[in-house]
């Protein structure tokens, strides 16, 4: 029988949970003054989302590098390169959330230079390959790429809402296919990590040109059948374009190691109740761990 495992983009989480949680400008903080509320909101989302998928195993990818020191950045200086120092309050999260996790015996998995939708990439490929079924639930559209029979995607909306991603749906919501995203992206661009793509060429036009020529290579290859303006557009962005397009696909090759045994959903509930008694998360989330 094949196993489910539920993949958690660990930094879309975070993120999501900070903000959400401090809009109002009320931070939760234990009595000690540590910060907590984007570690409540990310342990809250967690099993929200073991609820709903009801995996046999759980795992949490990670970013663990600065920008300076992505594989990506070597490849186009200006990747990501708009970046800003995340709050004061959530740096000292980011460590304090893997405690959490670990607390909960989920695996903790990143690597120096990789991001974490390449550690999504690499071992959701690598499951689905065994035979085994896959949820990834992600803030980050680039997920999409990763849509496959065994591996389906929920994007992270507001409102503790989601969008579930399947081959047979995707086309319909998205307007072009799992296999069609990172070329999309490419022509398209990505303001939020500095992917220039093709200036001039919006969402809309992306997926015009994409359904009508199925791929990146399928547009060059039929420049001829464009009109002059938007040929003139592809052919002098054309390096910006291809760059563009490797900075878009995720690895899915990245030399990460994941014991299954140790990824499945058990754990000793002593010491995640303990864990989170120490966080001061009260017993409204408490309840739900043990």
């Amino acid at each position: 029988m094949a196993d489910r495992f539920l993949m958690i983009d660990g930094m879309s989480f975070l993120f999501r949970a900070y903000y959400a949680s401090s809009w109002g400008g009320s931070i939760r903080q234990t009595t000690s003054g540590l910060y907590t509320n984007a570690v409540y909101g990310f342990t809250k989302m967690m099993l929200d989302y073991v609820d709903l998928v009801k995996p046999t195993h759980v795992v949490a990818a990670w970013d663990v590098a600065s920008r300076e020191t992505l594989l990506r950045t070597q490849w186009y200086d200006g990747y990501k390169s708009n970046r800003v120092e995340p709050p004061l309050e959530l740096i000292p999260q980011f460590d304090l959330v893997k405690d959490v996790t670990a607390a909960f015996a989920v695996p903790n998995i990143g690597l120096p230079g990789y991001e974490g939708d390449d550690i999504l990439g690499t071992l959701s490929t690598r499951i689905a390959d065994a035979g085994h079924e896959v949820i990834i639930a992600s803030g980050d559209y680039d997920s999409l790429q990763l849509v496959s029979d065994k591996v389906h995607v929920k994007i992270l909306k507001n409102g503790g809402k989601h969008e579930h991603y399947t081959p047979e749906n995707m086309h319909e919501l998205r307007g072009i296919h799992p296999h069609q995203v990172v070329d999309f992206k490419a022509l398209q661009g990505d303001a939020s990590d500095c992917i220039p793509g093709c200036p001039g060429i919006g969402e809309k036009t992306a997926i015009k040109l994409i359904g009508e020529h199925g791929s990146l290579a399928g547009i060059y290859e039929n420049l001829t059948a464009l009109t002059p303006k938007m040929r003139a557009k592809l052919e002098e962005h054309r390096e910006q374009v291809f760059i563009s397009q490797k900075l878009a696909t995720i690895l899915r090759d990245v030399p990460v190691e994941l014991n299954l045994d140790e990824a499945r959903w058990q754990y000793d509930e002593n010491t995640a109740i303990a864990k989170c008694e120490e966080l001061e998360f009260g017993p409204t989330l408490i309840r739900r761990v043990g």
